[in-house]
């Protein structure tokens, strides 16, 4: 079921729209804060840039099997670009006409920017991860160990972040082994490793990064087993809800430094901004808009 501000494939065939709109597209999307975010930059920026009077940032409940028309849509009724999110950010790498350097060593895709005649593909995951790593820990991955929870669409753009940032090694794990044995043979690095969830072996030093989707809900378990859990650690969960994850909780209850995913929302969103206005936005709406607190 849609919220009532939620567009669907249905209502977006009968919907006219001023040029130059922006929007993500996902599944489920009910929860993303990235409308509330981006409107609240672009409310800011108005007065400045008259260019963006009535451009607004909309939330699309768009399944799988219904993006290669909901993106056709998009472009024939004017939109400036959207964003991505589950399940489509690997699905969308056939559905554009060019990729960035980036999206395309990531293979995945989170924001499509308007061409004359189609979408570019691009991805802010990977650099808006680092960017909220170092505002929130002092510092990226450079010579850190990293463990990586997932292997979809944001795991494969932090994964070849942290690799490019010059991470000490990157520990692959997933619960579908094959799966993270296939993107660690994606990036042929000898610093990377792929494994299930159960054969995970953390030092103390790690920097753990949940992409997978358990902390989206409040009664979800965690991916990563609280026992390993030590001091010097930095826990990063890409989810983000009304109720801290179970990870973040067991995290908090240990004295860990850790964020969930608002930081990274707001960086890889602000890139994105970038790509289709210019200029980046400004910062404080934004947090505003998510509520970004520190744990």
């Amino acid at each position: 079921m849609s919220a009532p501000d939620t567009l669907t494939l249905a209502s977006l065939r009968t919907t006219d729209f001023a040029p130059g709109q922006l929007g993500v597209l996902g599944d489920p999307i009910a929860h993303s804060l990235s409308p509330a975010m981006h409107n609240a930059a672009l409310a800011t920026l108005l007065p400045a840039h008259p260019r963006l009077a009535g451009v607004r940032y909309h939330r699309l409940h768009v399944t799988a099997e219904e993006l290669p028309e909901a993106l056709a849509l998009l472009h024939a009724k004017g939109f400036a670009g959207v964003n991505l999110t589950v399940p489509h950010k690997i699905r969308a790498l056939t559905l554009v006409e060019a990729l960035s350097s980036e999206a395309r060593r990531a293979a995945s895709v989170n924001t499509l920017v308007r061409t004359p005649t189609g979408w570019a593909g691009h991805t802010t995951d990977g650099q808006g991860f680092l960017e909220a790593l170092r505002e929130r820990s002092g510092r990226a991955t450079q010579g850190r160990p990293v463990i990586l929870l997932g292997s979809g669409g944001a795991a494969r753009a932090v994964a070849a972040a942290c690799l490019d940032d010059g991470c000490a090694s990157l520990s692959l794990h997933n619960r579908d082994v094959a799966k993270a044995a296939d993107l660690a043979g994606a990036f042929a690095d000898a610093r990377v490793r792929a494994s299930g969830l159960a054969d995970i072996k953390a030092s103390p030093d790690a920097v753990i990064v949940n992409c997978t989707t358990l902390g989206l809900k409040p009664t979800d378990p965690s991916p990563f087993p609280a026992e390993l859990l030590a001091a010097g650690q930095f826990v990063f969960d890409t989810t983000y809800g009304a109720e801290l994850s179970r990870l973040l909780k067991d995290a908090k209850e240990r004295g860990l430094a850790a964020c969930d995913g608002r930081p990274m929302l707001r960086w890889q969103g602000a890139l994105a901004f970038r790509l289709w206005n210019g200029m980046l936005p400004p910062d404080e709406p934004m947090r505003a808009a998510l509520g970004e607190s520190a744990l």
